[in-house]
């Protein structure tokens, strides 16, 4: 099975790289094809899979995730001193909507050579207690492979990338990468729900399988 991957940031593909090095014996092979993270709503169904930010549910109704892969972070922070502006890559992104929800009062903007970033390693101020005291002692989903094909298809894949992820558990890559699991779909689900309550999220359907 030859598939089409959509993603917008090297460090996405971390959980699938001994899928896409060949070490993965499940006769499933994937092109990774990097697009604008901003591009990725319209060129959705272009691909098989992609990784997208939980956000883009607001352009695509229904959406289908699977439960492995996911790009998580435990910790969320700016990296820079600032008390007014930060920077994010995306307006589309889980960052941008983060900060929207859980600490409104600060400037975001998008920009890359920013003196202020929002990040998840090296940071300066950490805001990982803003989420907690929303959504309790669960990690930060940032975003998800979302899936355009049959279920037989996708099941299939979901092994593939499960047993890929696995064995990348040691280089840092997160539990919740290689399965979601309750806590990993209950953050899904407290992200959304918190974004719907500040009206940035609208009621589409999405499915986490």
């Amino acid at each position: 099975m030859r598939l089409s991957l959509g993603y917008s940031d090297e460090s996405d593909l971390k959980p699938l790289l001994p899928l896409l090095e060949g070490k993965i014996n499940r006769d499933i092979y994937i092109e990774p094809i990097k697009i604008k993270e901003n591009e990725i709503k319209f060129q959705f169904h272009s691909f098989d899979i992609v990784y997208m930010s939980l956000p883009l549910i607001n352009h695509l109704p229904g959406v289908r995730f699977i439960s492995n892969g996911a790009k998580v972070t435990e910790r969320i922070g700016i990296r820079g001193k600032c008390e007014k502006q930060v920077c994010v890559n995306d307006f589309n992104s889980t960052e941008y909507f983060f900060m929207r929800i859980f600490d409104s009062k600060r400037q975001v903007n998008k920009g890359e050579n920013c003196e202020c970033k929002v990040e998840f390693e090296n940071i300066d101020e950490d805001l990982t207690a803003l989420w907690k005291e929303k959504c309790g002692d669960l990690p930060i989903v940032l975003k998800l492979i979302a899936a355009n094909m049959d279920d037989s298809q996708i099941s299939r894949v979901k092994v593939a990338i499960r047993e890929s992820a696995s064995l990348m558990i040691d280089s840092n890559l997160s539990q919740f990468s290689k399965e979601l699991g309750l806590k990993g779909r209950e953050s899904v689900n407290c992200f959304i729900s918190k974004c719907k309550e500040v009206g940035l999220c609208s009621n589409n359907k999405y499915f986490i399988l």
